[in-house]
């Protein structure tokens, strides 16, 4: 009987120590895969920013394509000179706009009561920094400030028209261009091949 009582005891003890063992291994590998977790999330974040940053960029260079080739296709659709101009500002500032016409609008006018307010009747053709996602954008612009599309074939009207931009993301990080010539193309392109946006080629 006494043995009997000394061998419950033992294995009472046994099994008190393998509990204690299996919950101290338990805890030791969630601590680890907590660790391991933190340490893959540290890592990957500059990559996670890098990614949005140059989206970012690329989103936003599209929707100035985007713009000026609708209104190339509106000028060929409605069979109408259609003028774009562009202009800089200060702290980063731009901005396009579009007018029925050969007289170009003034993209910095938002009052639409206001002479010169980009309009084709009842719409606002107006595209701004503040319409897209990426903050100071433009880091150079180049042209006389505006171009006239020629509805028969979607050229520039002044075939001496040209208009190129030096895009920059946020923090620097990535740099596009964009080339449009009096064929009315535009080219989207890398400065140099080392920046490696994908879908993207270089400008050379």
């Amino acid at each position: 009987m006494k043995n009997n009582t000394a061998k419950d005891m033992a294995n009472r003890s046994v099994s008190h120590i393998d509990s204690k063992r299996i919950k101290g291994i338990t805890t030791i590998e969630l601590v680890m895969t907590l660790a391991l977790v933190g340490a893959s999330v540290w890592l990957a974040f500059p990559s996670y920013q890098e990614t949005i940053e140059k989206r970012k960029l690329t989103n936003s260079a599209e929707q100035i394509v985007a713009f000026v080739n609708v209104v190339q296709s509106e000028s060929i659709k409605r069979n109408r000179k259609l003028t774009v101009s562009y202009s800089a500002q200060d702290e980063g500032g731009w901005c396009f706009g579009a007018v029925v016409g050969n007289t170009p609008c003034d993209c910095t006018i938002v009052d639409s009561e206001k002479p010169g307010f980009c309009t084709t009747g009842a719409s606002t053709w107006l595209l701004r920094d503040s319409d897209v996602p990426a903050d100071n954008l433009i880091s150079s612009m180049s042209g006389d400030g505006s171009f006239t599309f020629d509805p028969v074939r979607g050229l520039f009207a002044d075939l001496s028209d040209m208009m190129i931009l030096d895009f920059q993301s946020e923090k620097g990080h990535f740099q596009m261009n964009l080339r449009m010539i009096a064929t009315g193309k535009i080219k989207l392109c890398l400065p140099s091949e080392s920046l490696r946006i994908s879908g993207y080629k270089s400008c050379t």
